[in-house]
């Protein structure tokens, strides 16, 4: 690559570079009021300054436009460019969007400071849903009005519908009672829901106070603030829901585990297919409960509770058929016996008895037999 293209591709480079940086920074941002927003009633003033720094030996691009925007109904623009110091006759404008030619912008940044002082006053928009919205927006576009890229600088206010208060207050409020029921059950099945507890009580304190505030901010805040205590409370519920499931399917493998042991060792059934089949069993729920442990561990709560319930199923059938063969197993000594007539013994005393008689019956059969043969050799 020769000298002029090495050249060519930097300056290629640089440009492109340049284009992606910010030639402006925004700063001393003041809002007034400094709480949320009523819906079509708050006034809004607002106040920044914003600095134009050298980008390529001017302090603006000229074939760019700066454009200051706002979400706020009947946003009025007052601004006025500071060059050394000394700040311009002021300009004004109205609009959600003005845009400001880069021509005016454009100085020389090795003889030149420029900044520009911004005031913005308008009216919170009308909104039906609390949300929320851009107080003022400073982004700089270029010459097909697009925006460039890293150039937005953009600050936003909760714009809050009266009207949605109440019916936020009644959702919390339903969604404290379905709490204090969640609570209780888990209160009942021995679980500490102490910490639970005292989300509850913020959570109700915080509801009383929106109820009560004649301010309507005062009155969100207090609903998002109880929200957020719900919010929380919720989440340990899940939590310790799940893990008091989790927590019952080990006491139910603990007990299968010892019943196959048991099976195993004392009543030497190791290769009967009830016992193999248990033993699958336990293995598919203790795989079901490892999976639920690590979902909850990422706060994943709704599959975590997935295949917690899943395992404790597996678990309870897992169980019952284990107790099940003991019972047998204790009501019939000859129902461990692991060959193909071991259901034909395992119906109790009853059953042994006839077995029992008619291998008598066979020994004799058999003695009789022999001592007939003995009389016929010897004539």
């Amino acid at each position: 690559m020769n000298t002029s293209l090495k050249y060519c591709v930097v300056l290629a480079l640089a440009c492109l570079f340049i284009q992606g940086v910010a030639a402006f920074s925004v700063g001393n941002i003041a809002i007034l009021p400094s709480s949320d927003l009523i819906s079509g009633q708050t006034q809004v003033r607002t106040t920044f300054v914003i600095n134009f720094p050298s980008s390529g030996g001017t302090t603006f691009n000229q074939e760019n436009t700066l454009q200051l925007s706002s979400d706020m109904n009947n946003p009025t623009w007052t601004y006025a460019i500071v060059q050394n110091g000394i700040e311009n006759p002021s300009s004004t404008a109205v609009g959600q969007n003005v845009n400001i030619n880069g021509f005016v912008l454009s100085y020389s940044s090795s003889k030149n400071e420029i900044s520009m002082k911004v005031t913005m006053e308008a009216v919170a928009p009308t909104v039906t849903t609390s949300e929320e919205k851009n107080v003022l927006v400073v982004r700089e576009l270029n010459s097909a009005g697009a925006v460039i890229k890293n150039t937005e600088v953009t600050k936003k206010k909760l714009v809050i519908n009266p009207a949605q208060i109440t019916s936020s207050i009644s959702d919390a409020k339903s969604r404290l009672s379905a709490l204090q029921g969640e609570i209780d059950q888990l209160a009942v099945s021995g679980i500490d829901v102490s910490s639970i507890q005292k989300l509850y009580s913020d959570a109700n304190s915080a509801i009383q106070n929106a109820e009560k505030s004649s301010d309507v901010t005062k009155s969100s805040q207090s609903i998002n603030s109880a929200n957020t205590a719900l919010a929380s409370a919720e989440s340990l519920v899940s939590e310790l829901g799940i893990q008091k499931t989790i927590n019952d399917v080990d006491v139910s493998m603990g007990e299968v585990n010892a019943l196959i042991t048991d099976f195993k060792v004392n009543r030497s059934m190791t290769s009967d297919p009830r016992v193999t089949t248990l033993m699958l069993q336990h293995d598919y729920a203790a795989d079901l409960v490892s999976e639920a442990k690590g979902l909850l561990s990422q706060k994943k709560f709704d599959e975590a509770r997935a295949k917690a319930d899943e395992a404790r199923v597996k678990a309870e059938e897992a169980l019952t058929q284990a107790r099940n063969l003991k019972a047998s197993l204790d009501a019939s000594p000859f129902a461990s016996i692991g060959n193909p007539f071991a259901g034909l013994f395992s119906g109790g005393i009853l059953i042994a008895i006839v077995v029992a008689i008619l291998i008598v019956v066979a020994v004799i059969g058999v003695y009789f037999f022999r001592k007939r043969r003995k009389w016929d050799e010897l004539g």
